[in-house]
């Protein structure tokens, strides 16, 4: 049954004229709704991803350059004091906004009654800890100028330890004695700060302390197991990382980009941006669905008028451009007030956090949004267009319409 042409024929003039305004108004709303979801989509999509991407690079660098016999997923190998010279010479990258020496080494922490293994990061005293200070929770950075036996640790550490700022713990080392044999060193670092990054494998395997002070934990010879590049723009990386490749000796270095240690995180972050896409086709769908169904409502009522316009001998493309103007008049008030509520939706999300995540699922605590510059005139214009041109599809239906028939139609 063709509905649009039975409701014109059975609803009275008064009832057809409100039953128009009706699906007018369903029509904006579809494209309001259909906006609006789009712009979340996208800027929840962002603000997740950029958002996860900062705490793995934050934690480890844009860039990480170690021993190239390191297995992935172990510990990283010793690198000889010999090798830190090269640090020079990666700073002189472009795009490099910091380089910095970095040791990580094995150990079992003792709290005040449990025991667990861990790894100690030991870093400069020129470290950049201002990841470190955004997620922070108790405390204060450690002052490795002053005294270099500070600790940070996670909260999920403290937890497990029973740990607390102003405390200390005991953390046990092995190393090999000038005989060759194997003796324990242990520290015992005073706790300034306890971080929460909400990355729970890094929240619960390392702590922060000093290279320093870890540097006598370790066999002579040996002072640092790897170096971390930060950037400027991480989408240079893989430029940088080339670089990086040709000023180090062949054979000796590995160097990862934050996608390539990460890949695993990386991976499913990349996974999120097919949701996206099937998300914008649906809702482009019901946009262009709705429309197509309005036009062709309006249409279908003004059937004798458009029989009049052909007997006064205009053109069937004139005739379809009243209906299509109209049709995007409508689109385009859908559409602002879709960016309105989209927009709205987004600004108060990211005041109030009012949405929440489960953290250890999610590694953030609330839904993040992030409005890139791009997401608004893509949603707009790429919307308009494509109803446009779906919407040229019901003003054919004018081109089989005859005068006789159209004026007699009522």
């Amino acid at each position: 049954m063709n509905w649009p042409y039975f409701i014109a024929r059975h609803l009275s003039a008064k009832e057809q004229k409100s039953f128009s305004k009706t699906i007018i108004r369903l029509a904006i709303v579809s494209v309001a709704l259909s906006a609006s979801v789009m712009i979340i989509a996208l800027a929840t999509v962002s603000g997740f991803q950029n958002g996860i991407k900062e705490k793995v690079i934050g934690a480890n660098g844009h860039i990480i350059v170690d021993d190239i016999s390191n297995v992935e997923g172990s510990v990283p190998l010793p690198l000889s004091t010999e090798f830190e010279t090269h640090k020079t010479a990666l700073q002189g990258i472009q795009n490099v906004q910091g380089v910095y020496t970095c040791l990580l080494r094995p150990c079992i922490a003792k709290g005040t009654t449990e025991i667990e293994g861990m790894v100690a990061k030991g870093v400069d005293a020129d470290y950049d800890f201002g990841y470190y200070a955004r997620q922070l929770v108790e405390g204060s950075i450690p002052d490795l100028h002053k005294d270099s036996n500070q600790v940070l640790v996670s909260q999920t550490t403290a937890s497990r330890l029973g740990l607390k700022v102003g405390g200390r713990f005991r953390a046990l080392f092995f190393k090999t004695d000038t005989a060759g044999n194997q003796m324990i060193k242990a520290m015992n670092p005073v706790i300034t700060g306890i971080f929460n990054t909400g990355l729970e494998e890094f929240d619960k395997t390392y702590f922060i302390t000093s290279r320093k002070s870890l540097n006598r934990m370790m066999d002579k010879g040996f002072s640092f197991t790897q170096f971390e590049i930060v950037l400027k723009n991480y989408n240079q990386a893989d430029a940088a990382a080339y670089e990086a490749v040709q000023k180090l000796p062949p054979g000796k270095f590995n160097v990862s980009t934050a996608k390539r240690y990460s890949r695993q995180i990386f991976d499913w972050l990349g996974l999120l941006d097919t949701n996206v896409v099937i998300i914008l086709v649906l809702m482009i769908l019901v946009a262009c669905i709705n429309m197509s169904t309005t036009l062709l409502i309006m249409i279908t009522e003004r059937t004798h008028m458009v029989g009049t316009l052909k007997a006064l001998c205009a053109r069937n493309r004139s005739i379809s451009w009243v209906f299509l103007y109209q049709a995007i008049f409508i689109a385009i008030v859908g559409l602002i007030i879709g960016n309105i509520v989209g927009l709205g939706f987004c600004y108060l999300q990211q005041k109030y956090s009012f949405l929440k995540l489960n953290v250890e699922t999610y590694y953030v605590n609330h839904v993040l949004v992030e409005v890139e510059p791009w997401h608004v005139p893509v949603v707009n214009l790429g919307t308009l267009i494509i109803c446009i041109l779906v919407l040229f599809l019901p003003t054919l239906l004018i081109n089989r319409m005859t005068p006789v028939k159209s004026m007699k139609f009522q």
